[in-house]
């Protein structure tokens, strides 16, 4: 929480209005218990008179033309095939620093990372992604698709069926089919609590970081395998070193790409619905 107000605040009371939960009081010169800590006010403010963290600088506008950021869209795909070059610690570390900006769905900023370069790791995280869901897997059969059928449909039936199919066929011909060989991986988990919105953070945070990383000519691959499979079996945490009373939200494998992708290709145009 922020508590204080300087004395070469200008009482424009521009922070007052910006709040989103009513905080900030100018006039008695105070902020509450209420604050979220998403400095609002400090951004707004022309005297730089709350008590937060101001980088150099002011904000301005880009120049990122909307075109350019469609064909950052267009050229983003996901790579399972990763080039032998490997990506310094450091180079991980300050791309997780610099994305410390994503958005946030409540403002707790609760998200922890983990940064996998030992390969040995990465392997024994492949290992044990597999022998989880394929454990999970093999737990529909002709003893429990009757009470699924029952409980979820037909139609679910199938789809679970359809995916237990596609993993133990991907499985036969492929043992490095969650982890690809890739040189590094960044795993995102938090404490585990009734409140906040870990779960959407750690989805946004995967959304700016694998358009970002397209800039520095990484490529990213968004692992829902792992995420899986950690909440499925606790050694996958502990071969991680992550605290068992955290959840991990979202893996993602990065590297340098092996493969150049040379054309844009479509998808599906959304269905939208307009209220007015």
């Amino acid at each position: 929480m922020m508590t204080s107000i300087s004395d070469n605040c200008c009482r424009c009371k521009k922070c007052e209005q910006i709040c989103p939960v009513s905080a900030v009081d100018i006039d008695n010169n105070n902020i509450s218990d209420d604050c979220i800590k998403c400095y609002h006010c400090g951004a707004i403010c022309p005297q730089k008179a709350i008590n937060a963290e101001y980088l150099p600088g002011t904000v301005t506008q880009n120049n990122i033309s909307p075109y350019d950021f469609e064909l950052l869209m267009q050229q983003r795909r996901s790579h399972r095939k990763f080039s032998n070059r490997k990506v310094a610690p450091e180079i991980l570390t300050e791309f997780i620093n610099h994305l410390r900006f994503s958005p946030t769905a409540s403002n707790l900023q609760t998200l922890n990372f983990t940064v996998v370069t030992n390969q040995d790791k990465i392997q024994e995280v492949n290992n044990l992604t597999i022998d989880t869901l394929t454990g999970a897997y093999n737990s529909l059969n002709a003893f429990t698709k009757p009470l699924i059928r029952i409980l979820l449909g037909q139609h679910r039936l199938v789809q679970m069926e359809q995916s237990k199919r596609k993993f133990l066929n991907k499985k036969a011909v492929n043992k490095q089919m969650i982890t690809y060989n890739a040189p590094a991986m960044i795993i995102v988990h938090s404490p585990t609590s009734p409140v906040g919105m870990p779960c959407h953070d750690a989805n946004i945070w995967t959304g700016m970081a694998i358009l970002y990383a397209e800039l520095l000519d990484l490529c990213t691959c968004i692992n829902g395998y792992i995420v899986n499979a950690a909440k499925r079996n606790n050694k996958v945490k502990r071969t991680l070193n992550i605290d068992q009373s955290e959840t991990v939200y979202a893996a993602l494998l990065i590297g340098y790409p092996h493969n150049k992708f040379e054309n844009t290709v479509g998808r599906n145009l959304p269905l939208i619905k307009t209220i007015d």
